[in-house]
C-alpha cells in the first residue's frame, strides 16, 4: 500500500480489539430544550459556520461508515450502539429506521443492541412502536416531580416540560418499551434525594410494565432529618 494512503475498508486492515462503548450524537448539541444545567449546548459554538440543524446532523455516509466500522472492529458476539445528543429524536424517525437497516446489512451474525437517551418531548405512538419493534432501550430524562424537574428543564420557550416527559411515559407503557431514566443531581433535588427516589419509584411501577422497567437503588439511605450537603 502507498504511504499515506487510506485503506478502502480500514476496519479490515486492523486487528479486531475487544468490546467497546461509543456514545452516538448524531445531531452533535443541538436540542429541543434549554436546560440551564447542560453543559452541552454551549457547544455549538464551537462550529461558527454553521447555523441550521442540518448543518450538525450526520450525513448517511458518515453514518453507514460507521455502523460498519463499529461492528467489524469489535470481536464480540454482542454489539451495542449508544444514541445521544443534544437530543437524538431531532434526527428523525427515518433515521433510525436507516441505522437498524444498516446494521441488519452488516452484522455478520452478531447481536445488535441499540440504547437511546431522550428528553421524550418527540415520542409520538410511531415513535413507541418502532423503539419496541426494534428492541431499543429507552432512557428517559426527568429529574423527579414537577418542581424539581421544571425548575432546571424547560423548552427554548422557558416552558416547563415535566407534562410533556409524563405524557411520553405513557406512551411508553402503552407500547411495552424497555425503559430506563436518567435523573441528574443538582441543588435542588440533593436535598430532597430519598423523595426522589421514592416518587420515581411510583412512577416506574405505575406506568411501565414491571418487567420492562429499570430501577435499581443507587441513593444511600440517610437517616430522617439529615442534611445533604
Amino acid at each position: 500500500m502507498p504511504p499515506n494512503s487510506i485503506p478502502e475498508n480500514p476496519a479490515s486492515s486492523v486487528l479486531k480489539v475487544r468490546p467497546f462503548h461509543i456514545l452516538t450524537k448524531p445531531i452533535g448539541a443541538i436540542c429541543n430544550l434549554n436546560c440551564s444545567y447542560c453543559f452541552y449546548l454551549e457547544k455549538k459554538a464551537l462550529y461558527p459556520r454553521k447555523s441550521a440543524h442540518r448543518d450538525f446532523r450526520m450525513s448517511d455516509t458518515v453514518l453507514e461508515n460507521y455502523v460498519r466500522q463499529y461492528i467489524a472492529q469489535q470481536n464480540a458476539s454482542e454489539i451495542h450502539f449508544a444514541w445521544q445528543g443534544g437530543e437524538p429524536t431531532l434526527m428523525g424517525l427515518d433515521f433510525f429506521q436507516r441505522v437498524v437497516a444498516l446494521q441488519r446489512q452488516y452484522k455478520g451474525g452478531k447481536t445488535i443492541h441499540n440504547a437511546l437517551q431522550t428528553n421524550g418531548i418527540l415520542l409520538t405512538d410511531k415513535w413507541c412502536a418502532f423503539l419496541r419493534e426494534q428492541e431499543f432501550l429507552v432512557g428517559l430524562s426527568i429529574d423527579g416531580p414537577a418542581d424539581l424537574h421544571d425548575c432546571y428543564r424547560k423548552d427554548k420557550a422557558e416552558r416547563p416540560t415535566h407534562a410533556r416527559v409524563m405524557e411520553a411515559w405513557t406512551r411508553l407503557k402503552a407500547h411495552d418499551v424497555e425503559v430506563n431514566t436518567l435523573t441528574v443531581v443538582h441543588r435542588r433535588n440533593a436535598a430532597r434525594a430519598l423523595e426522589v427516589w421514592n416518587i420515581m419509584g411510583t412512577i416506574l411501577t405505575n406506568l411501565a410494565p414491571a418487567s420492562r422497567t429499570q430501577h435499581r437503588p443507587t441513593v444511600p439511605d440517610y437517616s430522617p432529618g439529615r442534611q445533604i450537603r
